[in-house]
């Protein structure tokens, strides 16, 4: 179809939202296309700090724990001996 034909047989209003409708849905796809690898990489890196978190979450608690028993340990040693 030609542009002229276009713009004879719908009137130049049509046509010109024609285009811009054309322009506006490249746009976004050149858009979404560029941001979705930046969105994954940020997704990733968030989870690998979840994770990290998490353990260091988990480990903080084997050390409370782990100095729980010594204090325990310390104090049934510490009153026995008296």
């Amino acid at each position: 179809m030609d542009i002229l034909q276009v713009i004879e047989t719908l009137g130049v209003p049509i046509a010109v939202a024609i285009g811009l409708a054309y322009a506006l849905m490249y746009l976004i796809k050149f858009i979404t296309k560029e941001i979705k690898a930046d969105i994954k990489n940020l997704y990733e890196i968030t989870v690998k700090l979840i994770d990290s978190n998490r353990q260091s979450k988990d480990e903080s608690k084997k050390m409370y724990t782990a100095m729980n028993v010594i204090k325990d340990i310390m104090i049934k040693f510490f009153r026995n001996g008296k």
